[in-house]
């Protein structure tokens, strides 16, 4: 058994673990309507497909800024290798969550990319910000 082949069976049991779904997509510059004046956020379509949703560590962290109170919690996603290619500040939304339907809407923002020659997932660290 060779190394590639060993690489390609542990991709599959990486992805049959990846039950549930999400959509990845990447802020852009914001548009404005000359004619209302209204700001649009646009947005770069990324990835949709399977996905895992990870918690890394139980513990969150709950900074301030600007009088303002944030719970971070750091977790991880795990997407299949040809998912992408991601970006740092990529934004991940869970469409669909078999077994913790809770999941589901959830919005996460990719802080650091997971690259290595036999991977068998893209193992990326994101942080879930709620206010």
């Amino acid at each position: 058994m060779g190394a590639i082949d060993a690489t390609l069976r542990g991709r599959a049991a990486a992805e049959s673990l990846m039950i549930d779904a999400c959509k990845v997509q990447r802020p852009g510059e914001p548009t404005t309507d000359p004619d209302t004046g209204e700001v649009t956020p646009s947005e770069t379509f990324v990835y949709s497909g399977p996905c895992k949703v990870q918690q890394t560590i139980s513990q969150a962290s709950s900074p301030t800024a600007g009088e303002h109170a944030f719970t971070v919690q750091d977790s991880r996603v795990d997407f299949p290798v040809s998912a992408g290619p991601l970006n740092v500040d990529d934004v991940v939304t869970i469409t669909v969550s078999v077994l913790d339907p809770q999941l589901v809407g959830s919005e996460y923002r990719v802080v650091e990319l997971f690259h290595k020659s036999m991977a068998t997932a893209q193992r990326t660290r994101v942080q879930q910000v709620t206010e």
